[in-house]
């Protein structure tokens, strides 16, 4: 059953899903890249998760994000890239600081990592990498998140040629 909502557009000179990445996402997965850190975490789980809303606008004209239809798309989306959960729980927790429901991610942390090619080339060096710590105690690395995310939609989006923010 379609919902009688009105749906309203905000015009912010982001009017479509290949303006929204090319201005949000890309910068925040470069920006993560180049200086993690929580902001540079909480900019890039929070657009590469709501994207998943201007996906469903784009294919959805007019209607509103509630109801089972987006219920169906969002299931949709979860099960084929369940690392999108996760962000979302980070966008979740970085907008709203306490959530009412059980989030699959427990929280984030640094850590130092030695970077291995600068150790082979004679410059000990350390890289900071960020992982999620998930309910069941394990650590994912954001990076691999990201990644895995991103390709998602490259692949989910690849009629609007869309370009990654790794190249």
């Amino acid at each position: 059953m379609a919902s009688n909502k009105v749906v309203t557009y905000i015009d912010i000179n982001l009017n479509s899903v290949e303006a929204y990445w090319g201005e949000l996402v890309v910068p925040n997965a470069k920006q993560f890249q180049s200086e993690p850190s929580p902001r540079s975490l909480f900019n890039v789980a929070s657009s590469v998760w709501h994207l998943s809303d201007w996906v469903w606008h784009d294919r959805n004209p007019g209607q509103d994000s509630r109801g089972p239809a987006w219920t169906g798309f969002r299931s949709q989306i979860l099960a084929a890239c369940p690392q999108l959960s996760w962000l979302g729980d980070i966008a979740d927790a970085g907008k709203h600081r306490g959530l009412g429901r059980l989030p699959e991610v427990k929280g984030a942390e640094p850590q130092f990592v030695l970077n291995t090619l600068m150790l082979a080339a004679g410059a000990p060096s350390h890289d900071q990498k960020h992982f999620l710590i998930l309910n069941d105690g394990s650590k994912v690395a954001v990076d691999d998140i990201l990644r895995e995310a991103i390709e998602f939609w490259l692949t989910e989006l690849k009629s609007k040629g869309l370009l990654s923010p790794y190249l």
